[in-house]
């Protein structure tokens, strides 16, 4: 055997060096292709069945997936399903999340009744919206992120009493909100209004509603 290479040790040394050439050019090849699709779509869709495109691609209805950064537009169809588009800009080294859910096009269809699966996706989906539009509505809104509070106060025998509460009501949709005093003591909705304008809220931007809640205390305080 060690005579057969080295007789070929010309033929092996050339085999090394090509071995060597190709690892280089394969990894190079995966660096760069890395580098062009540096942008990650994630996708997650309900009904699973559904067919993605992404900027006229196929992808799946589930998972994550590298992409060249770019605008691009998406398309979700399935049959029986309405169809829906939507445009989503994908940025090198960050992930753009893709949340679709396709309602049936015949009202009576108990799609999501009948595949558990894809109801749970459904959950997912609905549950992140909300989440989202929750954020988006905290963001544009700072005051509702210092909210819940209380307001206490103490006896003569350092007994805690609550005057009373700031907090809000969150509309159906999430796009708007209510906030709330909820007096405990009775007499403190100047107090209140006071406060909110101290927090920073716009009183002339948000509605305020007062809520008389000393009645359902014994002796007017909330234990």
């Amino acid at each position: 055997m060690q005579d057969y290479i080295y007789q070929h040790r010309k033929a092996v040394f050339i085999c090394g060096v090509a071995a060597v050439i190709i690892i280089i050019a394969i990894s190079v090849f995966f660096i760069v292709m890395d580098k062009i699709n540096s942008a990650t779509v994630n996708i997650l869709v309900a009904p699973s069945i559904a067919k993605v495109k992404v900027g006229g691609k196929v992808l799946g209805s589930y998972g994550s997936f590298k992409m060249q950064p770019g605008e691009y537009t998406v398309e979700v169809s399935a049959d029986g399903f309405e169809t829906k588009t939507s445009e989503i800009v994908a940025v090198a080294d960050k992930t753009v999340n893709v949340r679709v859910y396709l309602m049936p096009t015949d009202e009576s269809s108990n799609w999501y009744k009948e595949h558990e699966h894809d109801a749970l996706i459904l959950g997912e989906i609905k549950n992140e919206e909300a989440l989202d539009a929750l954020q988006k509505l905290k963001d544009d809104n700072p005051i509702l992120s210092q909210l819940p509070m209380e307001v206490d106060y103490f006896t003569d025998n350092y007994s805690q009493r609550v005057w009373y509460t700031l907090s809000y009501v969150l509309n159906d949709d999430i796009s708007g909100f209510v906030i709330t005093i909820t007096d405990y003591s009775g007499g403190n909705r100047e107090a209140g209004m006071k406060r909110l304008k101290n927090l920073g809220a716009d009183l002339d931007k948000y509605e305020v509603e007062y809520r008389d809640a000393s009645m359902q205390y014994k002796g007017g305080h909330a234990f």
